[in-house]
């Protein structure tokens, strides 16, 4: 994974709105994943959301159904951003993130479960 990948949008990724991710969520085949680090997930995630953090990400890539649409989200879209270039290099053609990240979701109100 290189620097730009965090910046640089690809061709494959379809940039999702709060609302748009939440709706997406609930199709049949979305497998949506945060790549934040565990302790910005506890601190608050959407639920149903799995965590795999954009340092495991390597080692979850060969795992992946190539034919499920991945949703990623991160706390300012930059890391799903990086995390749907690996994906998009290793054979995986549906990849959308949440633009913006916890930070747009949140200043959506959309509900957030946080660990104790």
């Amino acid at each position: 994974m290189g620097f730009l990948d965090y910046f640089r949008q690809p061709d494959l990724l379809v940039n999702l709105s709060p609302d748009d991710f939440e709706r997406m969520m609930k199709e049949e085949g979305t497998k949506p994943i945060d790549v934040r680090t565990q302790m910005e997930y506890r601190h608050g995630h959407i639920e149903g959301v799995e965590l795999h953090p954009l340092a495991s990400m390597k080692e979850l890539v060969p795992k992946l159904d190539k034919n499920s649409h991945y949703l990623l989200v991160c706390a300012t879209g930059h890391r799903s951003r990086a995390a749907s270039a690996m994906l998009i290099r290793n054979g995986v053609t549906k990849v959308s993130h949440l633009e913006g990240g916890m930070r747009a979701w949140r200043g959506s109100s959309k509900p957030v479960v946080a660990e104790k």
